[in-house]
């Protein structure tokens, strides 16, 4: 899997991944222009909206309404080193089911591929790479783009 991710201007940055775009960018108060999503909100909203699929996929395969399902997340800073602290995701799941359902969307969600990828955290490895023209090709999945 290959992502790319532009600096578009002050803090405002494009994330570029199989043809799909996203943008982030800081809170005013922090410098930036508030345009979207700071990226410890993309963190979190990534985890939410995993887990939002992953229980509609519950759903689909046990014949349940997904309709008005949500994903409330409350989540906390911590500092040395600064980062997200804990995450609380509550799924609220507006239907009524059997207490063995409840059971097994509620396992389902916490099984969404995001939540595993932070309780397995990855090895995450940053390298400086000097930059000169048409030097890298990256693939990009849908297509390719010479950097």
């Amino acid at each position: 899997m290959k992502m790319e991710v532009n600096l578009q201007e002050g803090f405002l940055f494009k994330a570029i991944c199989g043809g799909h775009e996203v943008l982030t960018d800081q809170h005013k108060q922090e410098g930036g222009t508030d345009q979207a999503l700071t990226p410890a909100e993309l963190f979190v909203a990534s985890l939410g909206t995993c887990i939002g699929v992953y229980a509609v996929r519950f759903c689909q395969r046990h014949n349940l309404p997904a309709e008005g399902l949500k994903v409330f997340l409350d989540w906390t800073v911590v500092k040395d080193p600064w980062r997200i602290g804990s995450i609380k995701a509550e799924l609220h799941y507006p239907h009524d089911i059997l207490e063995s359902e409840k059971k097994g969307l509620l396992r389902m969600a916490e099984a969404c591929f995001v939540h595993e990828s932070i309780v397995h955290p990855p090895e995450i490895v940053v390298e400086l790479k000097p930059e000169t023209p048409n030097s890298q090709t990256l693939d990009l999945g849908l297509w390719t783009r010479n950097l």
